[in-house]
């Protein structure tokens, strides 16, 4: 039986750690081609020997810290890893976070190779030259968010034609907080997410629901939606991921618990042919299944989120990107939880109210206006 051989952009991370967990499952179908990480690469190694991976991608800044790499072909910086992937490789895992890996993401289109993605920021910057990149090279881009990945999957049913869809988001941890108190919370319990364990960046867009935001936009992308097909509400439970609405008043929905094994199984195996041991899933043990509106007094980041995918052209990319500097402003305790928010929306308008809005934007596009934003970006005293 011939193996799927697989490149994982991003593997010492939580997606990639999912990924590896099923190739560990399943050692006959799949070989590991090569692997990447960021700083982790004690934990690189360590992958890269449990699973005989001879091509490892890393930073240019940590070679020098990395020993016994004589066995490898070390491919330097990310300008290089698009060169890992050859014509005997089958799927690819996209799970390096942020806006660093655009020009990778972006050949990774151009590659006709099936690429399972977990990063909504790219996929938000590249806009509607995602799909016309991927259609134009026969690349089949599969989405790994769970809520995505569930619309992926129902939207496959051959039901037909529907009338929108509903992505569900749990709230995060201030969800009941009194809006009052929210100029005060503090990084700790920003991070400290009421379901998932995930990186600082991801907990903080989580908490502010900036997160749910993008994924809207990348909804409509991935999806080609109008603006008013895609929708998100509160559940807390994260049971129901994603449901699809149809113009007879039938609502189709997925349900699983939160394991990310399940969306990023679809990759590799047909929608009932993965088994990760799990028991089934026990609606008894979740007698309460609770949905909510988005209060956007509480939730500011989703109707800011709709403005900008209502705009259109590079306001999505400069939402994201203004996002991921003012997380780290947040993160060093330079700015509040609120302000993430405001000053957001302070600066999309002063960036266009200087600059052009080009709707359909090349990737130099948009580093023009990313650098713009780096060299004028206003903060409050």
């Amino acid at each position: 039986m011939k193996k799927i051989n697989l490149i994982i952009y991003g593997a010492t991370g939580s997606i990639g750690g999912s990924v590896l967990s099923i190739v560990r499952s399943n050692r006959e179908k799949f070989n590991v081609q090569g692997i990447t990480c960021n700083k982790n690469y004690k934990k690189l190694i360590k992958i890269a020997e449990e699973f005989n991976i001879k091509k490892l991608g890393i930073n240019k800044k940590i070679k020098n810290s990395l020993k016994k790499i004589n066995n490898y072909n070390i491919f330097e910086d990310m300008s290089t890893f698009s060169k890992m992937y050859d014509n005997k490789t089958d799927v690819i895992i996209f799970a390096i976070s942020g806006l660093a890996g655009l020009d990778l993401f972006q050949n990774l289109c151009k590659s006709g190779k099936k690429i399972g993605i977990a990063n909504k920021e790219c996929i938000i910057s590249l806009g509607e030259n995602l799909s016309k990149l991927a259609k134009e090279n026969s690349t089949t881009i599969v989405p790994l968010d769970s809520e995505h990945n569930s619309a992926f999957h129902l939207l496959n049913n051959e039901h037909g034609s529907f009338k929108s869809i509903t992505i569900t988001a749990s709230g995060g941890p201030f969800r009941k907080l009194p809006i009052k108190s929210f100029n005060t919370i503090s990084v700790k319990q920003a991070l400290k997410h009421p379901i998932w364990k995930m990186g600082k960046k991801i907990s903080i867009d989580s908490a502010t629901m900036v997160n749910k935001a993008l994924e809207i936009i990348e909804a409509k992308y991935l999806f080609n939606l109008n603006d008013d097909q895609i929708d998100a509400i509160i559940h807390p439970q994260a049971i129901i991921h994603a449901m699809i609405n149809y113009e007879n008043g039938i609502s189709i929905a997925l349900l699983n618990k939160p394991d990310m094994r399940i969306p990023i199984s679809s990759l590799f195996f047909k929608f009932n042919g993965y088994s990760n041991k799990a028991k089934p899933l026990n609606l008894l043990k979740y007698s309460k299944l609770e949905f909510y509106s988005i209060n956007n007094a509480r939730y500011p980041a989703i109707k800011l989120g709709r403005e900008v995918m209502k705009i259109g052209g590079l306001a999505p990319n400069a939402f994201n990107y203004l996002n991921e500097i003012l997380v780290n402003y947040f993160l060093k305790g330079a700015i509040k939880f609120t302000d993430i928010i405001a000053l957001n929306e302070i600066n999309l308008e002063k960036i266009f109210s200087k600059n052009v809005n080009i709707m359909s934007p090349k990737l130099n596009d948009i580093k023009n206006i990313n650098s713009w934003i780096d060299n004028n970006l206003y903060l409050r005293n």
